[in-house]
């Protein structure tokens, strides 16, 4: 798998160019996509979609030509007070949707922002929707550099490869502008991977009173906060393994809370928890595999695409879902690679766990809930 998708071609540095009329090639995660715009108000619709997407916009000779565009895209605005407005934002959800499907498996996809830091790192900003990750990025890109908004490509090479998307900008109206960078006095960072420093999950409580303040997650809690924030989880070859290796790579996730994004610092940045320690961040792979072998009956574990062990808690990915097994759950996972009889799982437990009066109950119990979870299943 790469590190990251080939490089971008470099982008317009000025006024963008149109491709041909009112077509536009948009570079970004080392692809081309051309947009072509129509409708009542084309006219207007195409002068927007340049000025938002101006740093992203390439020309005939650095576009290549239509020919190499991988996908073509058709935005119309059909006239009316926000005609061009909604194109614009459909527009932009329509091209990040098809860099996020063009880029499935070439690493872990965040729903999330990024900013530069000082040093040329990456703050990746973790959070769904109205979390504050778009205000977060321009309070504190103003200072470090704009990286990307709503999504963010970390390879595993452990670092995020720019994609510095117009902003979505709420301004009371039914839909969100669609601003360049340049309109909310960002800068934009360079144009290279930037390896990620820090991974912020970002908690808004307005309720919050005082300053912004964060704690450091454990790694289960880790994979917990960040798993809901991931897309096309199922088509990553090994996801909990690579998150893992991330929080391990910036010292744990942290938490921030805060009740307004505008209290950031922007020179400063986000308030750090004190990173964890290498043993609060150690974690084992443990093997997958399972007996495939037809005729033998007994309990077995449903097939999973990765597991990742930590503090006696075990997380298994499920598809698009993590499922985090502790005490004898974790157990009867481990100890069913192979069809076991309840009687032979009860005895495993009992020299595990000890035996206790009614264990046999509890281990039954124990059971149903994992078959009806979808962890185990019965083999006839």
């Amino acid at each position: 798998m790469p590190a990251h998708p080939t490089e971008p071609a470099t982008p317009l540095p000025a006024t963008p160019l149109p491709a041909t009329g009112r077509s536009f090639v948009v570079g970004a995660l080392g692809h081309r996509l051309r947009v072509t715009v129509g409708g009542q108000d084309a006219d207007a619709l195409g002068a927007a979609f340049a000025d938002a997407w101006s740093h992203l916009l390439l020309s005939d000779a650095a576009a290549g030509g239509a020919e190499v565009a991988e996908q073509e895209l058709s935005v119309v605005a059909p006239g009316g007070d926000t005609a061009v407005a909604a194109a614009l934002a459909d527009a932009s959800a329509r091209i990040t949707r098809a860099l996020i499907d063009r880029s499935t498996g070439q690493g872990l996809l965040f729903h999330a922002a990024a900013v530069a830091d000082r040093d040329g790192g990456a703050i990746l900003l973790v959070g769904p929707s109205g979390a504050g990750k778009t205000t977060a990025v321009a309070r504190l890109a103003a200072a470090s550099g704009y990286l990307t908004d709503e999504m963010a490509l970390v390879g595993a090479d452990g670092a995020v490869l720019p994609y510095p998307k117009p902003l979505s900008v709420g301004r009371g109206g039914p839909v969100k502008a669609q601003l360049a960078p340049r309109a909310l006095g960002l800068a934009i960072a360079e144009p290279r991977p930037h390896p990620v420093s820090r991974v912020i999950v970002l908690d808004r409580d307005p309720g919050l009173t005082g300053p912004p303040r964060s704690r450091r997650l454990d790694l289960i809690e880790s994979l917990e906060a960040l798993v809901p924030q991931l897309s096309a989880l199922a088509h990553h070859p090994r996801p909990l393994r690579d998150l893992a290796e991330l929080i391990r790579q910036v010292g744990g996730i942290e938490l921030l809370t805060y009740a307004d994004a505008r209290e950031l610092d922007p020179v400063a940045g986000p308030p750090a928890a004190p990173p964890g320690s290498a043993e609060e961040l150690a974690f084992t792979t443990p093997a997958v595999g399972r007996d495939t072998a037809e005729g033998t009956p007994g309990l077995v574990r449903t097939p999973v695409g990765d597991a990742v062990e930590a503090g006696g808690l075990l997380a298994l990915a499920h598809g698009a879902e993590v499922r985090v097994l502790a005490g004898i759950a974790g157990t009867l996972w481990r100890e069913t690679a192979q069809p076991r009889t309840e009687d032979a799982l009860l005895a495993r437990l009992r020299d595990a766990h000890g035996a206790a009066p009614g264990d046999d109950a509890a281990f039954r119990d124990a059971v149903g809930l994992l078959v009806d979870a979808g962890v185990l299943e019965w083999r006839r």
